[in-house]
C-alpha cells in the first residue's frame, strides 16, 4: 500500500512556543500545518512537558523538517532534549550532642562498650 501524499505526519514535538514558532516559519514557507495537543495545555498545564505536536501532509514532510532543522540550528542545537537534572541529595540527619547511638537489633559484640 503506497503513502497517500495527503496523509499527516508529525515532524515536531515540544513546548506550545516552540510549535506556534515553527508553524509560523512553515506557513511563510507555504506549508500548511496543524497544531494539535492544545487541550493537554490547557486542562493540565505544565504537567505534561512538550505535548504540542505538530503536523504537515506527508507530502511536505521533507520541506517541514528542513524548515525545522534550519530553526533549530539558529537556535544552537540540533535536537531539542529536556534537560536531565541529577535527583537531590540529602545530607545525613545530624545527631544532637551526647544523643545515644541508635538501636539495632543485631550486635555483633554484645560485651564492646
Amino acid at each position: 500500500m503506497a503513502d497517500d501524499p495527503n496523509d499527516v505526519v508529525k515532524v515536531a514535538t515540544g513546548s506550545f512556543v516552540a510549535m506556534e514558532m515553527y508553524q509560523r516559519e512553515l506557513k511563510e514557507a507555504g506549508i500548511p500545518s496543524k497544531v494539535v495537543g492544545l487541550n493537554l495545555e490547557a486542562s493540565f498545564g505544565t504537567a505534561i512537558p512538550n505535548s504540542i505536536e505538530l503536523w504537515v501532509h506527508r507530502s511536505d514532510a521533507e520541506r517541514a523538517a528542513a524548515v525545522i532543522d534550519r530553526l533549530e540550528a539558529e537556535r544552537g542545537h540540533l535536537s531539542p532534549e529536556p534537560e536531565q537534572f541529577d535527583r537531590p541529595q540529602s545530607d545525613a540527619k545530624p545527631r544532637p550532642q551526647g544523643a545515644p547511638k541508635p538501636h539495632t537489633h543485631y550486635d555483633a559484640d554484645p560485651h564492646a562498650g
